[in-house]
């Protein structure tokens, strides 16, 4: 964890934290029964019958918060800042400066529009332009791309061909299970888009790959599929995600099943099907529409970008945001990823973001190229036969 005391930037800046509401307050968004739907149905995560199902129990659970007298329409990223404004406010703060990351970036934008005289300065790290919570297809396929270029200029290769070669090889030839267990291709996929958020994630799922491609080794794949049944699908506050990113995005008039299934990628559609194939079961309210497009801001603004960004790509925020930011600047990390406050430079990433709060001026001096690593200390491979292998030869004597 990032000592921001030790940095000595406690000793010098009030730090506020608020709770979203809908997440972290009495009232949370979440429901189990949604969690064990999004896990699929019979091995197809987004077939038809799996997003059906997912989308009768969004729809069961939208419904049975409003029996309870939960307003939903009061937990969009507006309330949200109205939130942060009743904490500005008790604390006698006249202007504050912002730091958000991925989702709460258009948050951190929405605010800027709402009350541009409270902000003196704002921090984006991953910024999130409006109408970008779909993640898109074919720039997951461009990322995949650099790290494929990436993979092939290294001095040393593990394994021969590229590494969207050996996606590909490894879903022509899948079989059904690895030893008993079947196998999801679909939730293998989703699981590699969500693993992608970490450049070491991703080089895990990649080796998980080409050992299924070159060694016919599917056990890596698999672990990546128990790792979205315990992780992805119980983590995510649902109702939360739908109404944030609903009532900011949603466009009623679109057939979000058809439109994502249109792109022929390596790995598709994956989470943004599962996301917003499934929208139209929440409700139909939306934020003003002049909260959900781009409009010109004046407050000082850093954005912090990562060069194989899959859920924020930083080329959305240079051709989106920036145009509408005359006092932004941005800094993109060559070989860096959604996480980028839990690498090896979260330290110089702080020190950056605090001396532009102090001066407005953007000091990279401190920042140093950080490579992608596509080695892994422990493969997922192996994980799942020292822990599912065992539970074969258990229920077998």
């Amino acid at each position: 964890m990032l000592d921001l005391k030790s940095l000595g930037l406690v000793t010098s800046h009030d730090i506020v934290c608020v709770g979203y509401r809908g997440a972290d307050g009495t009232v949370k968004l979440h429901s189990k029964k949604v969690g064990k739907a999004a896990k699929g149905l019979h091995h197809q995560l987004l077939s038809d019958e799996s997003l059906d199902n997912l989308e009768k129990k969004v729809k069961r659970f939208a419904a049975s918060l409003k029996e309870k007298g939960i307003n939903i329409d009061k937990y969009t990223m507006l309330d949200v800042i109205e939130d942060i404004e009743y904490a500005r406010k008790a604390l006698g703060y006249a202007q504050i400066n912002l730091f958000s990351n991925s989702y709460g970036t258009r948050v951190a934008l929405l605010y800027s529009y709402k009350y541009p005289d409270i902000i003196q300065r704002s921090v984006m790290v991953g910024a999130n332009p409006p109408g970008h919570f779909v993640w898109y297809p074919e720039k997951t396929e461009q990322i995949l791309d650099k790290y494929d270029s990436i993979y092939k200029a290294t001095s040393i290769f593990n394994y021969q061909g590229s590494i969207k070669e050996a996606m590909q090889t490894s879903f022509e030839k899948m079989p059904k299970r690895w030893r008993v267990f079947r196998l999801d291709a679909d939730k293998i996929k989703t699981a590699t888009f969500q693993m992608m958020f970490s450049k070491g994630g991703a080089a895990e799922a990649f080796d998980a790959y080409f050992r299924a491609a070159n060694k016919k080794d599917y056990s890596g794949l698999y672990m990546m599929q128990v790792l979205y049944d315990r992780g992805i699908s119980k983590s995510m506050a649902w109702g939360d995600y739908f109404q944030k990113a609903a009532s900011a995005d949603y466009q009623p008039a679109v057939n979000y099943r058809e439109w994502l299934r249109s792109f022929k990628t390596t790995l598709g559609p994956t989470s943004s099907l599962q996301g917003w194939g499934i929208i139209k079961a929440w409700f139909d309210y939306s934020i003003p529409e002049e909260y959900k497009k781009t409009r010109l801001s004046h407050t000082e603004t850093l954005i912090i970008s990562g060069n194989l960004d899959v859920a924020t790509p930083a080329d959305f925020a240079t051709e989106k945001l920036l145009p509408t930011l005359p006092n932004g600047k941005q800094v993109i990390l060559k070989d860096y990823s959604h996480t980028l406050l839990s690498g090896k430079q979260a330290g110089a990433i702080f020190g950056m973001v605090f001396n532009f709060y102090a001066t407005g001026n953007v000091d990279e001096a401190g920042l140093a190229y950080d490579p992608v690593n596509f080695a892994v200390k422990k493969s997922l491979n192996s994980i799942a036969k020292k822990n599912y292998l065992p539970l074969i030869f258990r229920s077998v004597f």
